[in-house]
Formats: structure tokens, sequence, C-alpha cells
């Protein structure tokens, strides 16, 4: 009889390639799905020519333009052109500039339960909250991978978090791990990956889950992973893509080289200073402190939630409310100034190297708001 195996165990064993899992030893996974952005993407692609592939064997390659979407000049714009016809011409998908985060739309609509992800993104961890493993790594062994060769590594040590309780108002899942980089360093988890179980896992959303996994990168961890529960399945219902799910969870009694203890009932509001993810202190310590720069938004998760309470704030609603009506404005004022340039496709205008906005008809003009300079 075969004795009980992690959820890690049981995802690599089901893509082993060649190798035993020790910890230690060299083993190779096949691959599933391919990630790429568009700082290391065209590395990989030019690579991929290089070794003389013809077409991507992967179950999925996609190309996301999310990290040079300022186009401060003509270079960006040739690299996403180059991305966009090298994912055509061999079978890959590209995400043009403004879908979004290429770890965040990923998990959203190609990630599944069970599977195995290879990325040129260092948080493609993210994968791990839906019950995936997902790995980041170098240019060249992306490449192989889109070419259909297994991914070679060092079978990591399985670290248990066992989470419990439930989060309090203010906490969130970024205090989790800002808790886990507060206990364990930036070196912490070298050669590891952190597998979450326990109640406290049932508390948490699927987009938390990602979080947490998403930041276990800063530990520098190999990967980490939550099993794939009815969390996971509503939350794929949400996004259409219920057929996906498969349930997934360690089995009774594995065994783990190392466990970690987390209640989440005594995780308090978290922030790292500078200079490094893990100088951790309570929001508490540093109350009062004067701030240079506010961000809104996270690429952790792609979204402005950031702790229970403050997610449902009507505060918050309300400032939301008047930048979303003042952006309708704006995009209107703009359509009618330049009614030209408004019918033009959004691959054209996104793409498009001039500084300067097309001059309205002189019918438009009159009906323009005034513009300062």
């Amino acid at each position: 009889m075969d004795s009980p195996r992690t959820l890690t165990e049981q995802l690599l064993g089901d893509h082993l390639a060649d190798g035993e899992l020790t910890p230690g030893e060299t083993i190779a996974i096949d691959v599933d799905q391919v990630l790429l952005q568009d700082v290391l993407g065209p590395l990989v692609w030019i690579e991929f020519e290089a070794l003389g592939f013809d077409e991507v064997q992967t179950d999925v390659a996609v190309t996301y333009a999310d990290h040079q979407v300022y186009q401060f000049d003509s270079d960006d714009t040739d690299t996403h052109r180059y991305l966009r016809t090298a994912a055509q011409h061999y079978g890959g998908h590209f995400s043009k500039p403004g879908n979004g985060i290429c770890h965040q739309v990923h998990r959203e609509r190609f990630i599944e339960p069970g599977a195995t992800l290879l990325g040129c993104d260092s948080h493609s961890t993210t994968m791990g909250g839906f019950g995936a493993i997902g790995i980041g790594a170098g240019g060249l062994d992306v490449a192989t991978a889109m070419g259909g060769s297994a991914y070679t590594f060092e079978m990591p040590e399985i670290v248990e978090v066992r989470l419990d309780g439930e989060l309090a108002d203010w906490a969130s899942a970024k205090d989790v791990i800002l808790e886990l980089l507060r206990r364990l360093s930036v070196e912490g988890g070298v050669g590891r990956v952190f597998e979450f179980t326990g109640p406290g896992v049932e508390t948490l959303s699927v987009p938390e889950r990602c979080t947490i996994a998403n930041m276990t990168t800063e530990l520098g961890a190999t990967t980490a992973v939550f099993p794939s529960d009815d969390r996971t399945r509503r939350h794929l219902r949400r996004l259409g893509r219920e057929d996906a799910f498969t349930e997934l969870a360690p089995d009774e009694g594995a065994a783990y080289d190392d466990q970690l203890r987390v209640d989440l009932a005594d995780v308090e509001p978290l922030v790292a200073k500078p200079s490094m993810p893990d100088k951790v202190v309570p929001v508490s310590a540093v109350a009062g402190s004067p701030s240079t720069s506010v961000w809104s938004a996270r690429a952790r998760t792609g979204r402005t939630s950031t702790s229970r309470r403050s997610r449902t704030s009507s505060r918050a609603r309300r400032s939301r409310a008047r930048r979303t009506s003042w952006s309708r404005r704006r995009r209107s004022a703009r359509s009618k100034c330049s009614p030209g340039r408004a019918a033009l496709p959004t691959s054209t205008r996104r793409a498009s190297t001039s500084r300067r906005r097309p001059a309205a008809p002189a019918s438009a003009r009159a009906t323009c708001p005034r513009r300062t300079p």
C-alpha cells in the first residue's frame, strides 16, 4: 500500500518525467502551461526560435504585455509587435497592453487545479492558490518547456503551513505572508515548497490564497500550493470555468519535512519597511510616519482590496464611484473631440507611436471642453 502523500507530492508525481521525489534529488516534470511577459518574453521567444522548434507543445502558452506598457518610445511598441507575431506564428496566445497583470489574468483565464505552470515571471507561484504548481524560471528553461522538454530542478523540501482561525477586521491575506516573512526572512523559503493546510484555509477566498502564494517568492520559495476545494469550485464558476475544477487535498497522515502554524485570528495589520520585504513591523509601530507616495493597487492580486473591513467601507465605495464617473466623463469628452480616433480599432490605437492626437473636425471642436496646456 502506498504511503500517504502531500498535495505537492501528488502534483509533482502526476507530472514526474525523471527522478524521485526525495528532497535534494534532481527531478524533471512535464509542464502543462507556460506564462511569459514582455521583459523576459522576447528572450524566451528568441531562444525558442534559435532552438528550431516548429510550434508550442504545451497545452497553453500565453505572452502578456503588462510590464512595459508606458510606450516611452518605439522600442516598447516594436517589442510588443514581435511578441504578438511570434505567439501567433508558433501557436501561443498574446495578451495586449491594458489587459492586466500576467499572473492575475492567467489565474482567471487559464490555470486549472492540478496543472503545472512554468513562467518567466517570478510571481508565477500565484497559481498555487488554485491548487496548481507554478514556478518562476529563466528564459531558456521556459523556451525548452514550450518546445516540449521537461523542466529539471532540485526536489525541494515540503513545509506544511497550518492555518487556524479566521482573519480579524482590517487584517488581510497580505498580512499572513508578511507574518511568514517576519518569521523566516527572505531566505527562509529557499529550497522549499510551502503547502497550506488546516481549517483556516477554508476561510480564505481564492484571491486571498493567490496573494499568499504569490509572495512566497519573496521568501525565496520554489513555489506554494493550497488545496482545491469547494471555494475553488465556486470561484471557477464565477469565472465561467467550473468544468476545470478538480478537488485536490493532501492524503490523511501525509508526512512533511517541516511544519509552521499560523493562527489567523492573531494576525494583525503589518507593513514591510524599506528596503527589504522581511523588515516587517506592525502598522501601529509606524502610525503617524510621513508618507511620500501612496499606491492604491497591487501587483500581488491586481486588485485594490486590502482588508476585510476596508473592502466594504462606504468611503471606499464613494471614492470608486467618483473615479468611475470622472473616467466616463473624460472618455466621453475625448470621443467628442476626436471622433476619427474613437472609430479606430483598439489594437490600432494602442500600437500608435504618435504622441499627438489627431485634430478634430471644426464641427466637433465647438463642443469640446476647454483644455489646459
